[in-house]
């Protein structure tokens, strides 16, 4: 049996916060992705040993974290406001028969749908792909057989599905109480 240090228990335990947490943490998710891409792409560009490596690919995560922690909710919304505006106003433009609104009143209902709608879909997305992301940190670290591997991935990816999905519900419960 391998050793365990914080080396090899980093993934593990960055793969179970993503199981449970990728969507309520996106900032986690793209530390954790900056981090993996990291640990996979340095190695074939520079030669470092395992701890240097191990520091260096956490230094990205953190960086990317950060930069997710900040930007996430701003990005988002701007970008789906502007997205929803954009396609409503030209829908508006082709399919309006009356010009008595100002230019700027459905591009600003466009944008909240477009705000709203992006939000919804994105934290979907973020679930799935947190989960998936967790399962296989997780599995990958273990170094079991392929095909056990796979089946404990698959799994795994399933468990944070429901985990996140259960506290998406529970989450939308409160707000309606």
């Amino acid at each position: 049996m391998p050793q365990l240090d914080i080396i090899s228990l980093t993934p593990i335990i960055l793969g179970i916060a993503l199981l449970f947490f990728g969507r309520k943490a996106f900032w986690l998710f793209v530390g954790a992705v900056a981090f993996v891409a990291a640990m996979t792409f340095i190695p074939k560009y520079m030669q470092l040993q395992q701890p240097t490596l191990f520091y260096a690919a956490l230094g990205v995560g953190v960086v990317a974290a950060s930069a997710g922690f900040f930007v996430e909710k701003i990005a988002l919304r701007v970008a789906g406001f502007l997205a929803g505006g954009y396609v409503f106003i030209s829908l508006w433009e082709k399919f309006a028969t009356a010009d008595s609104l100002p230019w700027w009143l459905p591009f600003i209902i466009g944008g909240i749908l477009g705000a709203v709608l992006l939000s919804f879909l994105f934290e979907w997305a973020l679930i799935v792909l947190s989960s998936v992301t967790g399962a296989f940190l997780v599995t990958q670290s273990l170094h079991l057989e392929r095909n056990v591997s796979i089946g404990l991935m698959v799994v795994l990816a399933v468990v944070g599905i429901v985990a996140q999905t259960k506290m998406k519900r529970g989450k939308s419960r409160k707000e309606n109480d």
